[in-house]
């Protein structure tokens, strides 16, 4: 499919529609695509289903936890509403909102992360606003145990470091994150960036 989509959405007692034009959408492996709209970064999700909508709330939980431990995410919120797409009927859906960010992106193994921290001129010494943060996000990723992880480095930013397409090592059943090898490798790459004092 390629029609323009109409999210619809409730906000402040009032219905809200966003056009998201096809020609501008960015492809997800998991949702219908992510859009650029003004200072966010808008990736929709269809919720047609009880399958989908159970994957969602799994998804809303993993950030909410995420962000209880301070993996920096851009300031996530979910917004439910109805998709409708060309002249299609609408279905549920769900956008994940974020803030849109710009910096040089890490997705392991492809995009090293050492890479992102030497394009973006990181600074080596451990007192640096930069490398600390950088630093604190990586042993959030531990925390919680981030599985494929992935986001942007952008030197003197408020979050120098922002994680997207989060997904926790979350196990219910005995309460506990799970480890991710990835997200440790990443503590031990900061760590070893850090060779000033």
């Amino acid at each position: 499919m390629s029609e323009d989509i109409e999210f619809t959405y409730e906000s402040g007692g009032k219905q809200v529609k966003q056009t998201l034009l096809w020609k501008d959408r960015q492809s997800s492996r998991e949702g219908i695509g992510i859009w650029h709209v003004g200072n966010y970064a808008w990736k929709l999700y269809s919720a047609k289903d009880d399958d989908q909508r159970k994957t969602l709330e799994k998804l809303r939980e993993d950030y909410r936890r995420a962000d209880a431990h301070g993996l920096p995410m851009g300031k996530p919120r979910f917004q439910d509403g109805t998709i409708k797409q060309g002249n299609g009927h609408p279905y549920g859906g769900m956008a994940l909102i974020v803030d849109w960010f710009e910096g040089t992106n890490f997705h392991r193994p492809l995009k090293p992360f050492n890479s992102a921290l030497k394009t973006q001129n990181i600074s080596h010494s451990k007192s640096s606003t930069d490398y600390k943060k950088i630093k604190a996000g990586c042993e959030s990723a531990e925390v919680v145990g981030l599985q494929d992880c992935q986001g942007y480095v952008k030197a003197g930013r408020y979050e120098p470091i922002v994680f997207i397409d989060v997904h926790t090592s979350w196990n219910a059943q005995q309460q506990k994150f799970g480890t991710s090898q990835q997200a440790i490798d990443m503590v031990d790459d900061i760590t070893k960036w850090g060779t000033e004092s």
